[in-house]
């Protein structure tokens, strides 16, 4: 079993510095790595010791607790080595050159050096921090330092522990890079989170270090007992010569301590000359790092004021040119109440005409007028003539108007008829097909199948930024037993790839200017929609084609923003409704608010119902007088008041 020494602080820590735990006749074991790594819950591990209540300190901070090492002595195989932590000596802030030049003399003190180097880190990928402490082992102990590395992976996952293979495939490449270049030399730490004190795993190790121990006390015994038989055997015929014997290996030892105190003398000196070049290396390449920064500083800053002036200059040029805008919407304004004023002259000069007109035609009728009432007594001879004729008229009037309502009821129920198709058409009327891509907020795309309620989709971008928005509402999706037309519109991107995006004929979508159209109206090579381009940014694109598809899939969503960027082109969620967004929003407003507090969970083929009384609701207005087309507003308002207080 190991044999352990170690002496403990007041508060917990091993510090060497002070010179009371070093054995300088002991080679050294080095556990390097970054903070955090788990180089002291190793060291205690090796020595039999809990993870966290050995005598290396074991912190939970991402900072050294101290800057001084710790120590303990441990036997491996009978032969003593120091085992010496540096918590973060190569990766923390607070590291001075003294503690440098500490660490240093404690090694060169030791007669055989280091044996090893336990280069310790997390098994994740190979970080630019693991590589920076990699790097500081180099330069601290020369490049031959790499042939003395063994590395420790820590924080493994309990199958890497149990079956190394899996351990291997988890590697990438910079790993497999670094464990070839160190010869293949690596372990595992044991994870104290997986294999506690009590688990079976230290048991079985405790046990075999039990049976070593004993193995090695009974060889010790037998080749003890087997010694004192030889020496009183020989004890009395080689006295004599035994005592010669020692006088000359006394002598030979003198020697040999003279020798072996002239080569110590001569190392230390080496590393101490060593250890005084490679601080003045170091030193050097913090100077040129520094002056490396200081120039890199300069030139950004010169780079952004360049960039300033750019901007300002740019921004004068914009400046004047809605200047000379402004100017020329002056003219055109002046010239158009120059238009008016000349239309009402003419108007003005219209009306003089008609009211001398209409007192000629006064004068006529006046005129005519005495002529009848000469005429009248004619008249009052033909009177009962004319009553009787006229009572005539009146009955056939009556035949002829109860025809007219007849034959109005007639077309009221074919219009019926023609009402209710269009209504059955109208079902069809379902938003985007189902496989319209999407961007979640997570950056992955998805089709809009997949969407769920609560989903964050790119609806928008702003100052080059990607904008996100919460679906609360799946009004339906599913498929249809028979086809629906969708309209499918082509264009080109910026960077000359194609792209489509297919909806319903009567789906809004975004122009150039953010006023909404449907997607039948849009007519190729003169309509411009709006098209994330590849640095964020929506920039318009001219549609190049136009065309009619059939599909059985549907899906009808939406968002908060009220918008979504679908294969990317810019499309409103709203659909078969007075081309206003706003207004459109404005409906939106009570199930936006019921949502709030009571999500959504619909999903299904049948449309939501505050969905479907808002488009009956619509429809019906439509379809009912042409009030609707006057004064939508008016009348979309009083729609929202009354679906609100049906839902709250």
């Amino acid at each position: 079993m190991s044999q352990i020494t170690n002496g403990e602080q007041s508060q917990g820590q091993i510090n060497f510095t002070q010179g009371a735990q070093i054995n300088v006749s002991y080679p050294v074991i080095l556990l390097v790595g970054k903070t955090g790594a788990g180089k002291s819950t190793l060291g205690n591990l090796l020595l039999a010791q809990p993870h966290d209540d050995g005598p290396f300190y074991v912190s939970a901070d991402m900072e050294s607790v101290t800057q001084e090492c710790g120590t303990a002595t441990i036997s491996i195989d009978g032969i003593m080595y120091n085992i010496i932590d540096t918590p973060g000596i190569f990766d923390t802030q607070l590291v001075t050159d003294k503690i440098l030049e500490e660490i240093a003399d404690t090694i060169n003190k030791c007669t055989y050096g280091i044996k090893a180097i336990l280069f310790v880190f997390e098994a994740k990928r190979f970080s630019a921090e693991q590589r920076n402490v990699l790097e500081g082992i180099r330069k601290f102990f020369g490049e031959g330092a790499t042939n003395y590395i063994i590395a420790i992976f820590s924080h493994a996952t309990k199958a890497q522990i149990r079956d190394r293979d899996i351990m291997r495939k988890a590697w990438n490449e910079p790993v497999c890079s670094f464990i070839e270049d160190i010869e293949n030399r690596w372990g595992i730490s044991p994870n104290s989170d997986y294999y506690h004190p009590d688990d079976p795993v230290h048991k079985a190790r405790l046990e075999q270090e039990e049976a070593r121990r004993q193995k090695e006390e009974e060889e010790k015994r037998i080749k003890q007992e087997h010694e004192e038989k030889l020496k009183e055997i020989a004890r009395k015929e080689a006295e004599e010569a035994h005592k010669r014997k020692v006088e000359q290996m006394e002598r030979e030892q003198k020697a040999k301590r003279e020798q072996e105190e002239n080569l110590k003398r001569k190392q230390q000196q080496e590393a101490e000359e060593r250890h005084r070049q490679m601080v003045e290396k170091l030193k050097q390449e913090e100077r040129e790092r520094q002056i490396r920064e200081e120039n890199l500083r300069k030139k950004q800053q010169q780079e952004a004021e360049e960039r300033h002036r750019q901007m300002v200059e740019q921004m004068r040029r914009e400046q004047e040119r809605e200047e000379e805008l402004r100017r020329q919407r002056e003219r055109e304004w002046e010239e158009k109440l120059k238009r008016q004023r000349e239309e009402e002259e003419l108007r003005r000069q219209r009306e003089r005409e008609e009211y001398l007109r209409r007192q000629r035609e006064r004068e006529e009728y006046l005129r005519r007028q005495r002529e009848k009432e000469e005429e009248l007594r004619k008249q009052r001879e033909r009177e009962e003539y004319l009553r009787r004729q006229e009572q005539k008229r009146l009955e056939e009037l009556y035949n002829e108007r109860r025809r007219m309502l007849e034959q109005l009821q007639r077309e009221q129920e074919r219009e019926r008829r023609l009402q209710e198709e269009r209504n059955r058409s109208y079902d069809d009327d379902d938003c985007f097909s189902l496989d319209t891509k999407v961007q979640l907020a997570s950056g992955k795309f998805i089709e809009m199948a997949k969407i769920q309620i609560g989903d964050r989709v790119c609806s928008n971008v702003r100052n080059g930024e990607l904008e996100f928005s919460e679906v609360y509402l799946i009004s339906h999706l599913g498929h249809y037993d028979h086809f629906l037309k969708m309209t499918k519109i082509e264009f080109t991107k910026s960077d000359g790839q194609k792209g489509q995006i297919r909806t319903t004929p009567s789906h809004c979508i975004f122009r150039e200017d953010m006023s909404i159209l449907y997607a039948k109206d849009v007519v190729p090579g003169v309509t411009k929609i709006l098209i994330l381009n590849e640095i964020n940014e929506l920039v318009p694109a001219v549609v190049d084609n136009l065309t009619t598809e059939e599909d059985t899939g549907y899906i009808s969503f939406y968002t908060r923003a009220g918008t979504v960027i679908a294969n990317n082109v810019m499309c409103s969620c709203y659909d078969d409704c007075p081309q206003s967004q706003t207004l459109m929003d404005l409906a939106f407003v009570p199930i936006r608010l019921w949502t709030n507090v009571f999500p959504s969970n619909h999903r299904q083929e049948e449309l939501h119902p505050y969905v479907k009384i808002l488009e009956i609701a619509y429809r019906n207005w439509c379809n009912a007088s042409n009030i609707i087309n006057n004064c939508p507003t008016v009348i979309l308002l009083i729609m929202i008041i009354v679906l609100f207080f049906i839902f709250v």
